[in-house]
């Protein structure tokens, strides 16, 4: 493998203003016009899971965001850049990465940020927890002095740059780590620290002591959970809130109401995940079955407006891994070769199992809509609605047969979606699905940081599972959208799920 080197040097200033209108970010005037003594109120679907990374959700980090900061930057689309390491180098091998550490980051309660704080963070998160597989390959990690870290690897991990955009690579104080309040008081790096948490609302105020404060307009965020579609958008055209994601068949009244969007591609789909050990999805045949009784382009229409991609694969058009030989999503929908499926899995007159779903109103109409296709190859789906905390829960034991969900699968990085979901004690592969070639294929596309190196193989691992009958049937690529009322600017796309609230700006 040829060397593959990575260095990036601190970014100097704040960032320029964002774009304007209903792209990639809302629009922006000059700095004299924001009000600094503003609060930024954010309507939210859920409750956050944990403030401890070790116990976070996979859609947490519109909270932990807030509050922590991780090693590598990522923009809201999805560039890698200074984080709390402002520089780094990979060995020639990529067994080994070397991390400068900023100077002068200061922790919620006083403590300085440096080597020692990023080990035992580390160390705490590859011991046990949520991020454990994630940083699978990490054997050692060592303080060289005050600013400096090596991590080494047992295996080659060029991927490894991206696990330490998202959660993994979060640095919490160490003795908040050892503290069994850490998951409702949050002690991080973040432009904002937490000052209040009760059902239905999170509380945050600037940090003032903020490695970058000056970059930060506004005083604080509030954020307060509906967990109903169309309750979220009212709460915005009333003024109540400042700004929500919505659903793309939202847009249309959103901008009656003079409100402006925020939108565009994200690494999430909506799918059904299947436990392969539950019902009758242990049959590759059965898997196919529905792979192919699903209309996804009436659903897109139907349901999101068009604002929802069909796809039969995870990754969408615009993403390293996606596969172009299975674009055209359309001629996956065969209702007749859904039956022969069937029938050839001894199962012609079809079977029935439980669907469950979150509470959000999108996920209930599409499993309605589901259950209705479904019906039409012979297969009876019994739909039922969990709360979001239970969702979660049961998704992670392997409690249930099949659930629609909103599938993050780029986030940290696209190989961490393979482990998740197509390797036995993956976190979210609650029926071991298993397919040989698979372990080895993942390896060659992680040993690399170069995004065309590791392309070819990841596409490979796609196409196989494609063929193997997948374990989560892909229905739609997500648009993300979000609507914000006059006056409030500076968001952008969080393509991966990265969010950076501290460049909103609300008008005075």
């Amino acid at each position: 493998m040829r060397q593959r080197t990575l260095r990036t040097v601190a970014l100097l200033g704040a960032a320029a203003v964002a774009l304007a209108g209903c792209g990639g970010g809302t629009g922006a005037s000059g700095d004299g016009a924001y009000d600094p003594a503003a609060v930024f109120r954010y309507a939210v679907p859920g409750m956050p899971t944990s403030f401890d990374p070790r116990q976070s959700a996979p859609l947490d980090p519109v909270f932990l965001d807030v509050v922590y900061e991780s090693l590598v930057g990522r923009s809201p689309a999805g560039e890698l850049k200074p984080g709390l390491a402002t520089e780094w180098s990979f060995s020639e091998d990529h067994t080994s990465l070397t991390l400068t550490l900023r100077e002068g980051v200061t922790f919620h309660n006083g403590e300085p940020f440096n080597a020692a704080a990023v080990v035992a963070s580390l160390n705490a998160f590859k011991a046990k927890g949520a991020q454990a597989a994630s940083l699978k390959t990490v054997a050692k990690v060592e303080a060289l002095d005050e600013h400096s870290v090596r991590i080494d690897f047992s295996q080659p991990s060029g991927y490894m740059l991206n696990i330490l955009a998202g959660e993994a690579g979060i640095v919490v104080e160490p003795k908040a780590l050892e503290d069994p309040d850490l998951p409702t008081k949050p002690v991080g790096t973040g432009a904002f620290e937490l000052s209040d948490l009760r059902q239905g609302k999170i509380t945050f105020k600037k940090f003032d002591e903020y490695w970058d404060a000056e970059k930060t307009t506004i005083s604080g965020i509030e954020m307060t959970v509906f967990a109903d579609e169309p309750t979220r958008l009212r709460s915005v055209v009333s003024g109540e809130m400042d700004g929500s994601t919505i659903s793309a068949g939202q847009i249309e009244e959103a901008e009656a109401n003079g409100l402006s969007l925020v939108k565009g591609p994200n690494s999430t789909i909506n799918g059904i995940l299947l436990n392969t050990k539950a019902s009758e999805f242990g049959d590759p045949l059965v898997r196919k079955a529905l792979l192919y009784a699903i209309d996804r382009e009436a659903i897109s229409e139907s349901l999101f407006d068009g604002g929802c991609t069909p796809t039969v694969q995870p990754f969408s058009e615009g993403f390293w891994p996606h596969v172009p030989e299975l674009d055209d999503a359309g001629k996956y929908h065969d209702v007749a070769k859904a039956k022969e499926f069937l029938a050839e899995a001894g199962l012609p007159n079809g079977f029935s199992f439980e669907l469950v779903n979150g509470p959000n109103t999108t996920y209930q109409d599409l499993s309605q809509i589901l259950q209705a296709q479904l019906k039409e190859v012979g297969i009876d789906a019994k739909v039922r609605t969990l709360e979001f905390s239970q969702m979660i829960q049961d998704r992670r034991t392997g409690n249930f047969a099949a659930a629609v969900s909103l599938l993050q699968v780029g986030r940290p990085d696209p190989s961490q979606f393979v482990a998740d979901f197509y390797l036995p004690g993956g976190g979210y592969n609650a029926g071991d699905f298993s397919l040989d070639g698979v372990p080895e294929l993942l390896a060659e596309s992680r040993a690399d940081s170069d995004e065309k190196e590791r392309q070819g193989p990841t596409r490979q691992i796609i196409k196989n599972v494609f063929e193997a009958g997948p374990p989560v049937i892909p229905v739609c690529g997500v648009q993300w959208v979000a609507a914000f009322r006059p006056g409030v600017t500076g968001f952008e796309v969080p393509k991966f799920g990265d969010y950076h609230f501290a460049s909103i700006k609300i008008s005075r």
